[in-house]
C-alpha cells in the first residue's frame, strides 16, 4: 500500500461551536504581575467572523509561503446562540460561512434543534460539503419538500460500503481523505427527523479507514463533533487516524494562564499515534494544526496552536468605553503581540461589509428596544443548591403557559428543561436582543401536548435522575424541569419510581394533587414534549404534541411586555431534596 504512497504537508485551520457569534465579543484578561507591575485585568475585543476571515487568509499565506497545502474546517454548531440565528435562522451563517472560506464542516447537534429542514435549507445555500459519514439518510421519505438524501454536498453513511462518505484534498499530487462523524445519541439531544438515524461512531470509523487503505489512501482525518473525550476514545479505539478535528464540548485546548485561563492538555493531544484537536467556541480563537505525513500515512511531526483573535485596543471595563493610559497600553499590547496564543488581527471589511449590508441594522433595532425591568438579580441555576433553585427559569415557563392561554389553548401547566435557559438577569432594562440573543438563544417552538399524570410524574423523575446521573447514565444537568402552575418534591434517597413525593397542580387558585390516571394539558418547549433526557414518558401522550408556531424566545417576550417588571419569584414550585453525603448537587 505505502509504496506508491509519497510524503504530505498540509496545515489546517479549524473552528468550532460558533454559535452565529459573527460580532467579536468583550473578554476579560488577566495579566501577570510583572506587565504593570500589579495584578490587573483588561479588556480586549475578540474574536468574530471578521477576525476570523483576516486571521485564517494569513494562515493560508504562513502555508503557501512554506510549500504546505492549506485546508479551512468547521467542526460542527454553527446553529443557534445569537440574535443572528433567532432572526436568520440558518442563511445567515450559510452566507458568512461561505465568505470566511469553509471548505469542509461537521454537522452539529444543535444544527439538528429543528428537524432536517433547516440544515437542507442551509446547505441549499453553502459551497462546502456538510460531512456527517454516520448519518444514514437511506431510508429518508422523498416526498418531504427539501430532503436531504441526494444533495450533492451531504457525505452521509454509504450503506453499501458500511462506510462514511468522504472528499479528497490533493495535497501535491497526495490524496488525503476527510470524513466527519456526528453523536450517535443524536435523537436524545437534538430533533433529527425519524426517518433519519446515526450508527455507531467507532464502527463506521474502522471500517472507513479500512475503505480507504484499500483505495490507497493512508493519510486520513476525521472532522469530528463528538466531544474531546470520545474524539480520545475515537482515537484509542481506531487506528490509522492522523488527526481528529474536534467539537461539541467547547474545549480550548492549551495553556491560556498567561492570560488568566486555564490550561487544557496540549495542543495538539497524541493518542495512539492521532493528533486530537478543539478550539473552544463562539469564535473566540482559530486552531491551526500543520501535519507532516510519512509515506506510510503516520505523523512525522505535529504543530499548532489554538490563537486568540484580538483587537488593538485595551480598556479596563467591559463596556469597553475606559482605555488604557496611552504607556500601559504599549506595555500591555506589547506582551500580549509575544505569546503564542495570541494574534491580533484586523477585521476583513468584505466580512464588515456583509455584516452592516444584511444583518446588522435589524439586529441593532432589536438591541434598543425596551421590554421589561429586572428589579433585582435574577439568578439561573440548572440544578437547585443550597441558594436555591433558578429564579428565573420559573418566569420562562410561567411565559409558555401565559402564551399558550393567550391563544385560546386550555392549559393546565407548564414545563420546561433548566438547560433551554442560558444566563442570569441583572437589574436594568432588557431588550430583545437580550431574550433572544442570551437568555433564549435556542431557536425552537413551544408545544401543547395531553397526558395522564402518572406519565408527568415518571417524565418529571426520569429528567431529574438524568441531570444528576442518579441510577442513569445522565446526559447531562441541562434536564433539571421547572414548572409553572404545578409543583413537586423529588427526593433523591428515594426508591427509583417513588422520588416525586408531592406533585401538584394549580386549579382556580388552589394546589391540588394532580391524578396518576387523568389527562391533562401541559406546555413545554419542543426540546421537552419530544421527550429527550429523560422525559421519555411524556411520548406516551393522549392527545399528539402541536407547536404553538411560536418560539420560547417570542412566548417570553410577549409575556414580559405585558408584566413590565420582573423580582424573584415568590414560590418554589421545584422542592429538590439532595441525597446526603455522596450526591453533588450542586
Amino acid at each position: 500500500m505505502t509504496k506508491n504512497n509519497k510524503k504530505a504537508k498540509i496545515t489546517f485551520a479549524h473552528i468550532n461551536d460558533t454559535h452565529s457569534n459573527f460580532e467579536p465579543s468583550s473578554i476579560s484578561l488577566n495579566l501577570p504581575e510583572h506587565v504593570l507591575d500589579t495584578e490587573s485585568s483588561v479588556y480586549a475585543s475578540c474574536g468574530g467572523f471578521s477576525r476570523i476571515s483576516s486571521a485564517v487568509s494569513e494562515l493560508k499565506a504562513e502555508a503557501y509561503l512554506n510549500q504546505r497545502e492549506f485546508m479551512f474546517l468547521h467542526a460542527g454548531d454553527c446553529f443557534q446562540g445569537t440574535l443572528y440565528f433567532s432572526l436568520y435562522k440558518g442563511m445567515a451563517n450559510a452566507v458568512l460561512l461561505n465568505a470566511i472560506g469553509i471548505e469542509a464542516m461537521a454537522l452539529g447537534n444543535h444544527e439538528l434543534d429543528m428537524g432536517n429542514d433547516c440544515v437542507a435549507d442551509f446547505l441549499d445555500h453553502t459551497h462546502f460539503p456538510l460531512l456527517a459519514g454516520n448519518w444514514d439518510l437511506s431510508q429518508e421519505v422523498q416526498t418531504k419538500s427539501n430532503p436531504l438524501r441526494d444533495k450533492a454536498n451531504v457525505y452521509g453513511y454509504d450503506n453499501s460500503t458500511a462506510t462514511a462518505k468522504y472528499i479528497v484534498k490533493d495535497v501535491h499530487g497526495e490524496p488525503v481523505a476527510i470524513f466527519g462523524v456526528a453523536i450517535e445519541n443524536m435523537a436524545g439531544i437534538a430533533n433529527p427527523d425519524p426517518d433519519t438515524h446515526f450508527m455507531n461512531v467507532e464502527t463506521v470509523a474502522r471500517n472507513t479507514v479500512q475503505y480507504l487503505h484499500k483505495q490507497g489512501i493512508n493519510k486520513i482525518v476525521v472532522l469530528s463533533h463528538l466531544g474531546y473525550d470520545h474524539d480520545i476514545e475515537l482515537a484509542q479505539a481506531v487506528d490509522g487516524i492522523g488527526v481528529i478535528i474536534g467539537g461539541h464540548t467547547h474545549t480550548m485546548q492549551g495553556d491560556f494562564t498567561n492570560v488568566g485561563y486555564g490550561k487544557t492538555d496540549q495542543y495538539a493531544h497524541t493518542v495512539n499515534n492521532t493528533c486530537v484537536v478543539q478550539a473552544g467556541c463562539n469564535a473566540l480563537a482559530v486552531g491551526h494544526i500543520t501535519l507532516e505525513f510519512a509515506e506510510d500515512g503516520t505523523i512525522e511531526q505535529a504543530f499548532g496552536a489554538n490563537q486568540l483573535l484580538l483587537g488593538r485596543q485595551f480598556t479596563v471595563d467591559a463596556s469597553r468605553t475606559e482605555h488604557l493610559e496611552s504607556d500601559d497600553h504599549e506595555i500591555v499590547r506589547h506582551f500580549l503581540s509575544q505569546q503564542d496564543n495570541i494574534r491580533f488581527v484586523v477585521k476583513d471589511p468584505i466580512i464588515e461589509n456583509i455584516l452592516n449590508e444584511h444583518y446588522r441594522p435589524a439586529v441593532r433595532a432589536l438591541q434598543t428596544e425596551e421590554i421589561a425591568v429586572i428589579n433585582e438579580p435574577l439568578r439561573h441555576i440548572r440544578i437547585p443548591d443550597q441558594r436555591g433553585p433558578s429564579q428565573i427559569a420559573p418566569w420562562v415557563v410561567e411565559s409558555f403557559v401565559w402564551k399558550a392561554r393567550e391563544l385560546g389553548h386550555n392549559v393546565d401547566f407548564g414545563i420546561h428543561n433548566a438547560g433551554g435557559v442560558r444566563c442570569s438577569l441583572n437589574p436594568g432594562i432588557i431588550t430583545p436582543a437580550d431574550i433572544a440573543g442570551k437568555l433564549l438563544p435556542f431557536a425552537i417552538g413551544i408545544m401543547i401536548y395531553s397526558v395522564k399524570g402518572k406519565r408527568i410524574r415518571q417524565a418529571l423523575e426520569g429528567a431529574i435522575d438524568n441531570a444528576i446521573s442518579n441510577g442513569v447514565d445522565g446526559t447531562g444537568d441541562g434536564s433539571f424541569p421547572y414548572v409553572a402552575d404545578l409543583r413537586y418534591t423529588y427526593r433523591c434517597c428515594a426508591v427509583k419510581g417513588t422520588r416525586i413525593e408531592l406533585l401538584e397542580h394549580l386549579q382556580d387558585g388552589k394546589w391540588i394533587p394532580v391524578e396518576d390516571d387523568k389527562v391533562y394539558s401541559s406546555v413545554s418547549s419542543g426540546y421537552t414534549a419530544t421527550g429527550k433526557e429523560g422525559y421519555a414518558p411524556l411520548l406516551d401522550y393522549v392527545k399528539e404534541p402541536m407547536p404553538l408556531n411560536v418560539t420560547m424566545a417570542d412566548a417570553f417576550e410577549a409575556y414580559a411586555k405585558q408584566k413590565k417588571y420582573f423580582d424573584v419569584p415568590v414560590d418554589n414550585n421545584t422542592v429538590y431534596i439532595p441525597c446526603t453525603g455522596n450526591q453533588d448537587v450542586a
